[in-house]
């Protein structure tokens, strides 16, 4: 994947808003630093603001596709809370394989194959115990094992694999059975590294607290996220925070399923068109060694360093626009999958012509505050109100969610609306019939968890 620095911050971004894995309140926080100082990725947390250290020749060649990117950033993300909730004053192989195989799978469980696809790449053909950093796509293959005593090293390393898919198996557990291994058996072949930095020499910016910012945004963090699920004891590790449902339980890993499998539904529908005539303009931060009156901590410096430090400047930056209006269907049958629904058109807002619409027996504004949706509507579900409204603004391209229980469409509503393409998304419980015999291309969702 051809990929350079404009491009990775744009993955970030999108990652940042998705805040897999509650990652949101560090990475939106970190400064992308581009360095060849690191093999893959650090963070280091005592700057201010925090940096993130990217070896972008190494995203280059490992990473195939975004999901890639996704998938290392989330690892070092991890790193993060392991360098403070994990006391290690030595990295040896045992330690940097156990922290590195419950990341993976952790990442395998949350976000799903396509994330953990870069892990089976770059761990291609290892072989012994360090398979256990790459999270196969099952254990149908992985039988249990039903000693006690764990007899032989292959009936331990078979036991793991299962465990770790499973997430019953924490880097305590590693930890017990491979550090007396000797460390031969551990370290990675060829020129490959182990992903994040595993170095505690190389850490100072790492441990203790770092600003204000640093402190909220870990405890914000640490508030979803505690340890729970890599230690068996977190508090002994670092980590304050009381137990909390961990983001692999049973439940939320339902919701992340359905969660993936609708995202992967609105997003094509919603990307603009790269045929489409419409950009918006928007700043972008950039760094310049121009003086500017905006960044007065710059310009300050500038005043006693002999060199004239980099300067943040907001350029103008053409993108293209979301060409796609959002039409909601709030009666009350779509009550369960619709506060889901507005989290993920949240992710994809700048992708859509806002305001959101709603609609019942009419056609609404909605906004979404603190993430809920405002609105007024008046109950029921009428399509050909949906079709008067498209008649009139003329969009592009148009995406209704609704449960599909409406009236017969008015032909005369849907000729006046023939310029623009309709997609309906309908609930698992709903029928798609009436939209289809409209002519209305109709995708079904998958069972929601609730």
């Amino acid at each position: 994947m051809t990929i350079d620095s404009g491009y990775f911050e744009a993955i970030l971004l999108e990652l940042i808003e998705e805040n897999a894995l509650a990652c949101q309140g560090i990475l939106s926080i970190s400064k992308v630093v581009y360095t060849d100082s690191v093999p893959t990725l650090a963070v280091t947390l005592r700057d201010d603001p925090p940096k993130l250290l990217v070896n972008l020749e190494f995203v280059r060649e490992h990473c195939t596709k975004e999901e890639h990117v996704k998938a290392v950033l989330l690892h070092e993300f991890l790193h993060v809370l392991l360098n403070h909730t994990g006391e290690y004053e030595v990295a040896n192989p045992a330690v940097n394989l156990a922290l590195d195989a419950v990341i993976n799978h952790i990442i395998h469980r949350s976000c799903g194959p396509e994330y953990s696809e870069f892990f089976r790449r770059y761990y291609r053909g290892v072989k012994g115990w360090r398979q256990l950093l790459v999270p196969p796509h099952s254990y149908a293959h992985l039988p249990t094992v039903r000693t006690t005593s764990l007899e032989s090293r292959r009936d331990a390393l078979r036991s793991l694999r299962r465990g770790l898919l499973l997430g019953r198996v924490l880097a305590d557990d590693i930890l017990d059975l491979a550090s007396d291994l000797p460390s031969g058996a551990l370290n990675l072949p060829g020129a490959r590294e182990f992903i994040g930095n595993h170095d505690p020499s190389q850490q100072a910016g790492m441990g203790g607290p770092g600003s204000e910012l640093v402190v909220e945004a870990l405890r914000g963090t640490f508030r979803q996220f505690n340890g729970e699920g890599i230690f068996r004891e977190p508090k002994d590790h670092g980590c304050a925070a009381p137990p909390v449902d961990h983001g692999w339980a049973a439940h939320d890993e339902k919701m992340r399923r359905w969660e993936r499998t609708t995202w992967e539904v609105l997003r094509p529908l919603l990307t603009p068109d790269p045929k489409s005539q419409r950009f918006d303009w928007e700043d972008r931060r950039s760094a310049l060694p121009v003086l500017n009156g905006s960044d007065r901590r710059g310009f300050l410096r500038s005043l006693w360093s002999p060199l004239i430090p980099e300067i943040g400047w907001d350029l103008p930056e053409r993108r293209m626009a979301g060409t796609t209006v959002v039409y909601l269907d709030v009666s009350g049958s779509m009550e369960a999958e619709m506060q889901s629904l507005v989290t993920l058109l949240n992710r994809l807002r700048r992708w859509i012509r806002l305001p959101f619409w709603a609609f019942s027996n009419e056609v609404a504004p909605a906004i979404i505050v603190q993430g809920v949706l405002e609105t007024r509507t008046t109950g029921g579900t009428a399509m050909n109100c949906v079709l008067e409204h498209l008649a009139e603004t003329r969009p592009e391209r148009a995406l209704v969610v609704t449960d599909g229980y409406i009236e017969q469409c008015d032909p005369g509503l849907l000729a006046a609306a023939r310029g623009t393409v309709i997609h309906a998304l309908v609930s698992r419980d709903g029928s798609p019939g009436e939209l289809e015999r409209a002519g209305i291309g109709c995708t079904q969702l998958s069972t929601h968890p609730d």
